[in-house]
């Protein structure tokens, strides 16, 4: 039986620089599952990669049998521990915030998601606002899509891209963010409100696929005089997700807002998201505008490549994390060592005041191959080379306002 692949799914990790990254699977729900198996198409997910094959008639042409309005749903596991330790991504609850790849649109703006032709299913990075504050480890970019890493706190007003003690020049790259964060629910939910008030209006608002934003307001639920005679101030509210006749929403993202307040979040039925990184939604719908990130065209045929019109124009999506970044923190026995240094100039090293301990001046990107240029200068014997790099395995925590991962070693010297 011949097959051929329709779209890709590739997680990258730029802690991996020397095998594939370990940490990740990419499994579908059981309703895609079933609907993958109807329409002839199988999965598979291997070196880092997630297959979406199709099967040939008699070994000529595919054979697809799939409605053109058609969401595949899959979730993204991590199956290492290590995931955390080498991963610059957090989100706020792990619990109920989960990351959401998708290949529509952006939630935030309805524009679009690709980097230097890269079919990202994540949002874009936050764009750098000077008028914003940034702390260690924050993920941003310029206005034409160079990825920059925070690499200190900087208070609001002082930031500048190009001053390379602040940021990072990471490329026209882009990476997994709290962009793409969201809480994920059942039928209800109680969220706090960042002002109580004793009047409430509560708005629920759907995707418009015209404006391409979720401005579709589909009910509204008021709190007034009426329902609230004794005026008491709500410090916190709970949202359904069900229409007013008690039916449940369909499945998806929803923006709610609370008077000022405004929260997205995904509603989905089925309370199976739990132990799972993130859900990803592949459309083949009105959800999705541009040709490029469509795995099928309109009227349900295949995209064809322009050079070579009898192959299929596979989709290759793509999935990227940022590595951890770390201070990397020497701690002598004597006073015998009088210097630390890196042998190519990138890491610079500084002794900490009253101390036998060297920390290099900036937080180091964790990378799987170890750094070899690292020299211990002693006071009597010399220079060690190659000296032994602190790993991930030995952590602190700074106690300044910058809070930064630290890699300890101790040095015998």
């Amino acid at each position: 039986m011949k097959y051929t692949t329709l779209f890709t799914i590739e997680i990258e990790h730029d802690y991996y620089s020397i095998s594939k990254p370990d940490v990740f699977r990419i499994v579908p729900t059981e309703a895609t599952e079933i609907v993958l198996r109807n329409a002839g198409l199988v999965t598979k997910f291997y070196n880092n990669k997630l297959y979406a094959l199709v099967k040939h008639i008699q070994d000529t042409r595919p054979l697809l049998d799939l409605a053109n309005n058609i969401k595949l749903q899959f979730f993204l596991e991590v199956v290492n521990s290590n995931f955390a330790q080498i991963t610059n991504c957090k989100v706020a609850d792990p619990y109920n915030n989960k990351l959401y790849f998708s290949n529509a649109n952006s939630i935030i703006d309805g524009g679009e998601k690709s980097v230097e032709d890269e079919l990202y299913l994540h949002e874009r990075l936050p764009e750098f606002d000077n008028a914003n504050t940034y702390l260690y480890n924050d993920l941003v970019r310029s206005g034409s899509n160079t990825a920059y890493e925070c690499l200190k706190k900087i208070n609001a007003t002082t930031g500048n891209l190009n001053n390379n003690t602040q940021f990072r020049n990471l490329g026209k790259i882009s990476y997994a963010n709290p962009n793409s964060a969201l809480t994920f629910t059942n039928l209800s939910r109680d969220v706090s409100l960042t002002t109580p008030n004793s009047a409430i209006d509560i708005k629920y608002f759907a995707y418009d696929t015209s404006s391409l934003l979720f401005d579709k307001e589909i009910k509204s639920t008021i709190i007034g005089p009426l329902e609230n005679p004794n005026n008491i101030d709500f410090s916190g509210v709970q949202i359904k997700f069900s229409d007013d006749n008690h039916q449940p929403f369909t499945e998806g993202i929803y923006r709610v807002t609370i008077n000022t307040q405004e929260e997205f979040f995904y509603f989905r039925p089925t309370n199976d998201w739990q132990p799972y990184l993130g859900l990803i939604n592949i459309h083949n719908d009105d959800f999705v505008t541009r040709d490029e990130y469509r795995f099928l065209q309109p009227d349900g045929s295949f995209y064809m490549l322009p050079a070579n019109p009898t192959e299929v124009d596979i989709r290759a999506y793509k999935i990227r994390f940022a590595p951890a970044q770390h201070l990397l923190k020497y701690k002598c026995r004597t006073n015998n060592v009088v210097d630390i240094s890196d042998e190519d100039g990138v890491i610079q090293f500084e002794r900490l005041v009253g101390t036998t301990t060297f920390q290099s001046t900036l937080p180091v990107r964790l990378k799987e191959e170890a750094i070899d240029t690292i020299s211990v200068n002693l006071a009597s014997s010399g220079t060690l080379t190659k000296t032994k790099l602190p790993g991930r395995n030995t952590l602190s925590l700074s106690e300044d306002e910058n809070s930064y991962i630290i890699s300890e070693t101790y040095l015998n010297l």
